[in-house]
């Protein structure tokens, strides 16, 4: 006797325009918490070196439950490209962020990224999972220049000693209206917008 049975195979979900339950979807005035579209920052060092991050892309979608990535790349080494992609992140709550993945090499030279994450919305930050990430300031002078609504970060996850390097950043500072206002570096060096 021969038996058949048949089986539905279910279809693939679309991650694409999956958000968390509960969650809402980006609006255009989350999206515009990044407020990079062409423009390629300049930044300069304490010893008035200039670096310029070069935009490359901003893929964004029309559907505001997929996540919008902006990249750019190193003036001073185009390897080196930082990733600023908003999504949500999952802790005490779902929240929207910004992630800025920021390159360096490690101390054995392989290419590495560590993590900052960005609340959208301020609002309750100081008793939420970034409590101890991310100090908010009304206003900040950075480089001289008066700044609001200003987000101090650090990484999101300690880099693991063999994974780091002088080049790796520790601290981001940065806000709605210009994006990155500062990078910081373990070996001293601060890039600061121009």
């Amino acid at each position: 006797m021969i038996a058949l049975i048949g089986c539905n195979k279910e279809q693939e979900p679309s991650f694409v325009n999956q958000i968390p339950p509960g969650s809402t979807p980006f609006t255009d005035n989350d999206i515009l918490f990044v407020p990079y579209t062409s423009e390629s920052p300049v930044f300069k060092d304490q010893s008035d070196n200039l670096l310029t991050l070069n935009f490359k892309e901003r893929l964004r979608t029309e559907e505001y439950y997929a996540w919008d990535q902006t990249y750019f790349s190193f003036s001073t080494d185009v390897t080196l490209e930082i990733e600023m992609r908003l999504r949500y992140l999952q802790s005490d709550v779902s929240k929207k962020t910004l992630a800025l993945y920021m390159p360096y090499y490690d101390n054995s030279n392989v290419l590495r990224n560590n993590l900052f994450e960005i609340p959208i919305d301020n609002v309750g930050i100081e008793d939420s999972f970034f409590a101890n990430i991310i100090e908010f300031h009304d206003t900040l002078i950075v480089g001289g220049t008066e700044r609001y609504n200003v987000y101090e970060v650090t990484e999101l996850v300690s880099t693991d000693a063999e994974k780091d390097g002088l080049q790796n950043f520790t601290k981001i500072v940065y806000n709605r209206a210009y994006g990155i206002l500062q990078m910081h570096q373990k070996n001293g060096v601060i890039w600061t917008l121009q």
